[in-house]
């Protein structure tokens, strides 16, 4: 119950975020994209070295696992903002 009161009073804040605010968030979301970077060039290694698959079958693999995530996050997003629950 006192979660609810506490969303509630940050959402009616209209206030700008401030540079410091917007700084953590730009830092926050390169971490987490070096992150990831990382971690598919890793997978690529592990892939194509240990695997022994082509690197022309990986880049495949890739690309088709980034297509159907840009297809499925919006839909489940659209599935998610239509859902009322109580």
């Amino acid at each position: 119950m006192s979660f609810i009161v506490l969303d509630m009073q940050y959402k009616n804040s209209t206030a700008p975020l401030s540079f410091l605010e917007k700084l953590g968030y730009d830092v926050e979301d390169m971490v987490s994209n070096f992150y990831m970077g990382f971690f598919n060039i890793f997978l690529l290694y592990y892939y194509v070295d240990v695997w022994g698959i082509s690197p022309a079958a990986a880049a495949t693999m890739f690309l088709l696992t980034k297509v159907i995530d840009a297809i499925s996050d919006p839909a489940m997003g659209l599935i998610t903002d239509r859902t009322n629950t109580r």
